[in-house]
């Protein structure tokens, strides 16, 4: 039997039904709210774009140096070890320098050293008027030419230089080289520049050839020694021509040496024939050297 509802008791109803909507709604809405607080909106690193985190993901933790195994490290420095001290090193010996003293001078591109028991030396590059050849006479200026070789030479110690290029010794076995002269220098050369000697190649170049030859074209041009007063070497010795005269010279003024005429500048310092225009009267003293064969005329021959 259906009971016949009472008045008012529906809306009673209704009402309970619409009060537990909205607590319902309420609490729908409490859970979403608590969400949306709960996400953090981060930035991609790529695009830019917002991520969502998950709300119980813990932050990334920083790694430490120590944890990097792969990581490149930069290796240490080596530490410069200060190297051991430097030994001096002993300078290199210099051979002394050996001379010999001229004992003799055979002619003017001959002469003799005290080496070993007596060392003849021909001069290589030179060739002089013959004053002892066994088979020959004795040439033009030969006997003036042996006379300048002896002052220059006598008593001095000098060097022998020998050249690669021509040997040790001649035909005749006397040994080949250059004499170097304290205060004068390389001989031959001093011959060929005063007019003593012609330039002389035997069979080949030698060290010396190219300023021996032009030490004879500048004697030639000037007519110094041979080339003036006998034409050159190997000319035989008839009669050598009487020596020349010099007519004293007019304006012989100062700074003029004494011992000479024409004017010749004062000593010192110390001058050779080829530094004046010769010959000269020898007048007075000669300190200059220029009367080698004591005739009274300097740079005659």
């Amino acid at each position: 039997m259906l009971r016949r509802r009472q008045p008012g008791q529906s809306g009673q109803l209704r009402l309970t039904a619409l009060a537990l909507l909205s607590v319902s709604a309420l609490a729908l809405a409490a859970c979403s709210s608590g969400e949306l607080r709960t996400s953090t909106p981060t930035h991609s690193t790529r695009t830019g774009a917002v991520a969502d985190v998950e709300p119980n993901e813990e932050p990334a933790k920083a790694i430490d140096v120590d944890e990097q195994a792969d990581e490149p490290t930069t290796p240490p420095k080596p530490t410069r070890s200060t190297p051991p001290p430097q030994q001096p090193r002993d300078k290199p010996q210099r051979k002394p320098l050996v001379r010999y003293l001229v004992t003799r001078v055979i002619d003017g591109d001959t002469v003799e050293l005290a080496k070993g028991g007596g060392t003849t030396v021909r001069i290589i590059g030179i060739d002089t008027p013959e004053t002892v050849h066994p088979s020959e006479p004795v040439e033009c200026g030969g006997p003036k030419v042996s006379a300048a070789a002896t002052r220059l030479l006598t008593g001095k110690h000098v060097r022998l230089v020998y050249d690669p290029s021509q040997g040790r010794v001649d035909t005749y076995g006397r040994t080949l080289g250059y004499l170097l002269v304290p205060g004068l220098g390389d001989f031959g050369l001093a011959m060929l520049r005063r007019g003593h000697a012609a330039e002389y190649t035997y069979d080949s170049a030698y060290t010396m050839q190219s300023q021996y030859i032009r030490a004879e074209s500048r004697a030639q041009r000037l007519g110094a020694g041979v080339w003036d007063a006998c034409g050159g070497v190997d000319t035989p010795h008839l009669q050598e021509p009487a020596p020349k005269t010099v007519e004293p010279s007019p304006n012989q003024g100062s700074g003029c040496d004494p011992g000479y005429d024409p004017c010749v500048p004062a000593y010192p310092p110390d001058l050779d024939c080829d530094d004046i225009d010769g010959p000269v009267h020898v007048t007075g003293s000669d300190p200059h050297g220029f009367d080698a064969d004591g005739d009274g005329t300097g740079c005659d021959s």
